[in-house]
């Protein structure tokens, strides 16, 4: 006797389409919105600008820059540069109800990747209660030690990039710093719902 699988629909109409005829998208993040959001989002600039600032000036522009920057971000990855993986990402989150951490991740991944290309991270822990990212190398950290802002508080713009991208994704995050780069080798930041 053998033994089959009974389903309410047949499987092809409960699978989402991959493509859609005329639309073409990447499944990577488009080069071109790493160039832009690079040019518009100038991390040498913004050290430079924090020359003659207090603790707390330093910490309001580093605040104004990480909102701009995730802003920025998201504007052009959901709109002008959007791909594949935004578009599967919105469309399980509509039909599963599920919005953290992958709507969430897609946009702190983006603007790390456009705003400091070159930096080392990595996400150690994604569920749909917690989100731990991992940064080893940062750009914004060593150029401001090079130019001698060792204690300006550079966590401003990432706490204020990640709650820009919880405010559009509707995500009521706990957002924690459980190491940093200086005291610890990597900064690493710990959101959870």
């Amino acid at each position: 006797m053998t033994m089959g699988w009974k389903y309410a629909k047949p499987i092809k109409e409960k699978l989402m389409k991959l493509e859609e005829p005329g639309k073409a998208l990447p499944f990577d993040a488009d080069r071109r919105l790493v160039d832009e959001v690079t040019a518009q989002c100038d991390i040498k600039a913004l050290v430079g600008s924090l020359k003659g600032k207090d603790e707390k000036g330093a910490q309001q522009v580093l605040e104004s820059f990480g909102k701009g920057l995730m802003k920025l971000t998201i504007e052009l990855a959901d709109g002008k540069y959007s791909d594949r993986t935004g578009e599967m990402v919105e469309r399980v989150a509509q039909q599963t109800g599920i919005s953290f951490p992958h709507r969430f991740e897609r946009y702190v991944e983006l603007s790390i990747l456009a705003s400091r290309p070159t930096d080392r991270w990595n996400i150690a822990k994604a569920t749909t209660k917690d989100l731990v990212l991992q940064v080893s190398s940062c750009t914004l950290r060593k150029l401001m030690d090079e130019a001698g802002f060792k204690d300006l508080p550079c966590k401003a713009m990432c706490l204020a990039s990640f709650e820009t991208a919880a405010t559009k994704t509707g995500d009521k995050l706990n957002i924690e710093i459980r190491k940093t780069l200086p005291r610890n080798g990597m900064c690493e930041f710990l959101f959870s719902l």
